[in-house]
């Protein structure tokens, strides 16, 4: 490859994403990625595996092309479907149209596919077990051991854990700071029973159980992706495989019935850690983070890949258009956006485990549908807003938190009941 236009840092979704995008505009990409190919030596399995795809990431897999071969992968969730302590269901529809559905996706063939593509653009080299070191001073360079390349754009797309990010701290470009949540997680897998999914495939299962829950997502396997979400004291009070299984069968029991190697896979699966990444600055130099580099969320509105690529849509537009100055203006449109999401990703974690059974909280959901169909151009839930639009989300974020007066105004009043 000639001297590249663009190096991008991270081969995960986002840079690939991204390296498929500008190759497909003919832009000589380099992608350097410290893991070996996740194409030919796997996956590392019983962490995050499973995603929840929405409209934003769905329309910048459309403008590379990649929307259907993606979607025709995925399962569609049209709804939370919660399960009680005793093993009732309540089912709450996503969107005020309920034919519109989140799609759950498995990381490694999503990534697969964006590494293929990518691939197969002439314009766009992958260096897998290339471990970059840093930038250089000037953030016009990356630094690969003895080598360095330079480069127009220097893209970090390399995770929570960025070395790109670590360099403009150590440099004093930037600072961030990582917010633990106080929570963890621990996934879990349902095989099918009878060759059939052991759960409705159609709904994402929520069991709230205040100050902690479980979730599980559909695979076209007939699996479920579960993961577990407690405090970290929790986890640390479980440490047999026996004291586990208590607290599942007292709490969980309806998950639980569908995990015949709970033991296994609890001793084997491992604890991963949750939080919020803030960054005061992405950018330095010819130098940008993107996605987890630079706003890493937690997971509680399935939005972390989305926007992340939306950051990708976004750099390639910006790209495309010949921004001067392109690091600084992504970052001055992205970073109130990165904001609002962390903001509302917390928020859900609270709705998601300790509201989503209340019937207060249920009548207020079911006026919020009624009047998004009622008055489809003056009310739009906010749910809608952030996975079935392209709105930005700090204005998502404003016009959901005055309809939450609203609607809380109504149901004082004696609506919704």
């Amino acid at each position: 490859m000639r001297q590249p236009q663009v190096v991008v840092v991270g081969a995960g979704l986002a840079g690939s994403l991204l390296a498929s995008l500008l190759g497909q505009r003919s832009i000589n990409t380099l992608v350097l990625e410290a893991r070996r190919d996740p194409r030919q030596h796997g996956s590392q399995g019983g962490r995050s595996i499973n995603l929840a795809l929405s409209t934003r990431g769905r329309t910048a897999l459309a403008r590379a092309g990649l929307e259907t071969a993606v979607v025709t992968d995925g399962m569609p969730m049209a709804a939370r479907l919660m399960h009680d302590r005793h093993g009732q269901l309540t089912r709450q529809p996503y969107a005020k149209d309920e034919r519109q559905a989140i799609l759950s996706v498995g990381r490694a063939q999503l990534n697969a596919t964006l590494l293929d593509a990518a691939a197969k653009t002439p314009c766009v080299e992958f260096r897998f077990e290339q471990k970059v070191t840093g930038l250089r001073d000037d953030g016009k360079a990356v630094l690969l051991g003895d080598e360095t390349i330079e480069s127009d754009l220097i893209v970090g797309a390399d995770g929570a854990g960025s070395i790109i990010r670590q360099t403009l701290e150590r440099i004093g470009c930037c600072q961030s700071v990582t917010e633990p949540l106080g929570h963890a997680y621990k996934e879990l897998e349902l095989p099918p029973v009878n060759g059939q999914h052991a759960l409705d495939p159609t709904a994402l299962h929520i069991w709230p159980r205040g100050g902690e829950m479980a979730i599980a997502l559909p695979n076209p396997d007939g699996t479920f992706t579960g993961t577990l979400f407690f405090a970290n004291e929790t986890f640390e009070q479980l440490q047999h495989e026996h004291q586990a299984r208590d607290h599942m069968a007292n709490q969980y029991g309806s998950m639980l019935q569908h995990v015949p190697d709970f033991e296994k896979q609890w001793s084997t699966n491992p604890v991963g850690f949750l939080g919020t990444l803030r960054a005061n600055r992405w950018h330095h130099g010819h130098t940008v983070l993107i996605g987890d580099a630079a706003h890493a969320i937690v997971p509680f509105y399935g939005q972390g890949m989305n926007a992340a690529f939306e950051d990708v849509r976004r750099l390639d537009e910006l790209h495309a258009a010949g921004t001067e100055n392109l690091p600084e203006v992504l970052f001055q449109e992205r970073k109130p956006n990165a904001d609002a999401i962390a903001e509302m990703a917390l928020m859900n974690f609270v709705e998601m485990r300790d509201h989503v059974g209340d019937p207060m909280f249920l009548s207020r959901k079911a006026l919020e549908r009624k009047l998004g169909r009622w008055l489809p151009k003056m009310f739009t839930p906010l749910y809608d807003r952030v996975s079935f639009s392209n709105q930005p989300y700090v204005d998502a974020l404003r016009h959901g938190r005055r309809q939450d007066q609203l609607l809380r105004r109504l149901q004082s009043l004696g609506l919704g009941r």
